[in-house]
C-alpha cells in the first residue's frame, strides 16, 4: 500500500512538473542614444549648457510604469524627475533636455520600472567645461488672465510666447498652453493657485481641459515660492537663465502651486524642459477676479 501511495505521489509530481513553464525574462531594457544630437558620456559642457539625453526603453514583457532621472553633482544626488506612466505597447522613445550646473562632475542616472516591479538603469558622466554657457531669456512684462469665473479676460497662458487665450481662441493652440489660474479655499485659507492642463484637479475649474488631446504639464517649485527664496528684486535683475535654472528645486515641485499671492516669485519648468520664473504682480482672491503676472523664460 505504501508503495502505491509513493508511486501515485510521484506521478502527481511529474504531471505538475510538466505543466510548469519557466517564467519568461521580465527585466526592462533602457538604452542611451548616441550621435551628435545627444550628450555623450565623458563630454565636457560649460555651466548653463544644454544637455540632451535620448532614451529608448522597452518593458521586458511588462508595461513601463516609472522613469526616474537622477543628477549626482559632486556627490550630491537630486531627483530631477520621477514620472509615473503606463505604456503597454511600443516602448518609450524620448529625449530629455536639462541644463548643466556648476558641479565639477555630474553623473546622470536613468532608471525604469515595469509592471512586474523589475528595474533597469543606465548612466553617464558629464564633466565641467570651460567658461559659461548661460542662455538668453524672454521677458513678458505683463500677462493678465482671469480666474475661473472671470468672463472678461482670457484664461490659458502660453508662457513661452507670453500670450493668453480665451476659450474660443485657444482652439488649435492647446499644445501651446502651459498655465491657468484659479482661486479657492484650502483648509479655510484663501489661495490664488497656478495650475496646468495636465494636472488632474484643474478639470474642476477648467472642464475644457478634458477634451484636449494635448495637455502640457508645467511643474512649479512651491517650496521656493512658499519660502520667498527668490525676491521680486532678484527677478527684475535676471538677464540670463542662470537664476531661472538654479532657483528651481526639482525635489519640491507639483503641477499646481498654491498661495500665489501678490509679490510671490515661482520657479517653473515647462513640459518641453524650459526653465522660468513667474512673478505675481497682482492676484485677486475671488473666483471672479484676475491675476497679472510677469514671466522670464529660457529661449
Amino acid at each position: 500500500m505504501a508503495k502505491r501511495i509513493q508511486c501515485f505521489a510521484l506521478l502527481i509530481i511529474i504531471a505538475l512538473a510538466g505543466c510548469v513553464k519557466d517564467n519568461p525574462g521580465t527585466t526592462p531594457l533602457i538604452l542611451l542614444k548616441s550621435g551628435g544630437a545627444f550628450t555623450a558620456d565623458g563630454s565636457a559642457v560649460a555651466p548653463g549648457g544644454a544637455l540632451r539625453f535620448g532614451l529608448s526603453v522597452s518593458g521586458g514583457g511588462g508595461a513601463i510604469t516609472n522613469l526616474v532621472v537622477k543628477r549626482i553633482s559632486d556627490g550630491v544626488a537630486v531627483i530631477e524627475a520621477d514620472k509615473g506612466m503606463y505604456i503597454s505597447y511600443g516602448g518609450l522613445d524620448t529625449t530629455l533636455i536639462y541644463t548643466r550646473g556648476y558641479g565639477q562632475t555630474e553623473r546622470w542616472v536613468f532608471s525604469v520600472m515595469n509592471s512586474y516591479r523589475d528595474t533597469a538603469s543606465v548612466s553617464l558622466t558629464v564633466l565641467k567645461g570651460a567658461g559659461s554657457a548661460w542662455g538668453e531669456i524672454s521677458h513678458h512684462q505683463s500677462i493678465r488672465i482671469g480666474l475661473q469665473e472671470n468672463t472678461s479676460l482670457p484664461h490659458f497662458v502660453d508662457l513661452h510666447a507670453g500670450i493668453a487665450y480665451d476659450a474660443t481662441g485657444v482652439t488649435g493652440h492647446e499644445s501651446e498652453v502651459d498655465m491657468a489660474a484659479f482661486w479657492y479655499l484650502t483648509s479655510g485659507t484663501s489661495s490664488p493657485t497656478l495650475t496646468c492642463p495636465a494636472y488632474s484637479s484643474a478639470l474642476t475649474y477648467y472642464p475644457l481641459f478634458g477634451s484636449w488631446s494635448a495637455k502640457n504639464q508645467t511643474m512649479y517649485d512651491y517650496y521656493t515660492s512658499d519660502n520667498n527664496l527668490v525676491t521680486p528684486a532678484q527677478f527684475d535683475l535676471a538677464t540670463n537663465d542662470s537664476l531661472l535654472v538654479n532657483a528651481y528645486r526639482p525635489g519640491s515641485v507639483s503641477g499646481q502651486s498654491k498661495f500665489a499671492y501678490t509679490g510671490k516669485v515661482v520657479p517653473f519648468r515647462t513640459a518641453d524642459g524650459k526653465y522660468g520664473l513667474l512673478r505675481v504682480i497682482r492676484a485677486d482672491e475671488t473666483p471672479e477676479g484676475e491675476m497679472e503676472i510677469a514671466v522670464k523664460i529660457q529661449k
